[in-house]
């Protein structure tokens, strides 16, 4: 896709402003998500333009419904695509999923039905996004707890076929892999041998917790030792661009983080994702 390469990085929260407001040796860039400044303020804007400068972004949105033909809030593309201006982001990301149902919002991110129409409609989707940000699109690996019954494609090929169709990156969030594999009771790896691992672009790392026996992608702990395995696995394997952590709660010490980053970047560098 002719991205560059751009490092290891931080999804932006709030929580962390004080620390990226300074520019960060640890932090090679920030992804940014658009609901977090949707309804763009002056204000807003002059932050989003002020982190810009000191880092690469790239976007990660929450509500673009790749998987159904709802209909977007009022206003929304367009603040995405204002936003992706504002950052001068490098690639744009979403979740292979449906957030909406006609004009109904449904607030999570909810598996599409793995069917040739649902197929069609997502490759359709990512096409329309793509062309309209005029980026690279990347669609993420969602965890979810349940399987539609109407469901007849195995789910590492229905990303293979989506990603592959709309042309289009993959996000492989690691984390996500990790959640399903523990509650579904199956071996991580064989699965991403199925994936289209030569459409990686960006790698998410996370931390969750467990629940009533269920493993939850709450973002709320650093990555679990699995999820360094799997990506020291999956490193040398894709043409990798950028890996970030995701956190939105039990935030550590900034110092933490920035070790977590330096754990990846150091697989990176070991493995010359760099040189991909």
């Amino acid at each position: 896709m002719g991205t560059p390469f751009i490092g290891v990085g931080l999804s932006y929260r709030w929580e962390l402003q004080p620390h990226l407001a300074r520019g960060n040796p640890g932090v090679d860039w920030l992804e940014v998500t658009p609901e977090h400044f949707l309804p763009l303020t002056p204000d807003a804007e002059r932050r989003l333009e002020l982190l810009a400068r000191r880092f690469p972004m790239v976007g990660h949105s929450l509500e673009l419904s790749v998987g159904s033909d709802g209909v977007d809030a009022p206003g929304y593309r367009e603040g995405v695509c204002r936003i992706a201006q504002l950052t001068k982001s490098v690639w744009h990301g979403d979740h292979l999923c449906f957030t909406r149902v006609g004009d109904l919002p449904l607030r999570a991110l909810t598996p599409v039905p793995r069917v040739e129409e649902a197929l069609e409609t997502c490759v359709r989707n990512i096409r329309q996004v793509q062309a309209g940000l005029g980026l690279p699109f990347v669609v993420e690996n969602i965890a979810w707890l349940f399987d539609d019954a109407q469901s007849t494609l195995d789910e590492a090929d229905f990303i293979r076929r989506v990603v592959t169709e709309a042309d289009c990156g993959l996000l492989l969030d690691l984390h996500n892999l990790y959640c399903n594999a523990v509650n579904r009771q199956f071996d991580p790896y064989p699965y991403l041998e199925q994936l289209p691992l030569d459409r990686v672009v960006q790698i998410h790392l996370a931390g969750g917790t467990t629940m009533e026996g269920l493993r939850l992608d709450s973002h709320s702990e650093c990555s679990p030792e699995e999820v360094w395995r799997m990506l020291e696995y999956v490193v040398p394997r894709c043409p990798v661009r950028g890996v970030n952590f995701e956190m939105d709660s039990g935030f550590p010490p900034f110092s933490r983080l920035v070790e977590e980053l330096a754990r990846a970047r150091g697989i990176l560098q070991r493995h010359g994702a760099h040189a991909a």
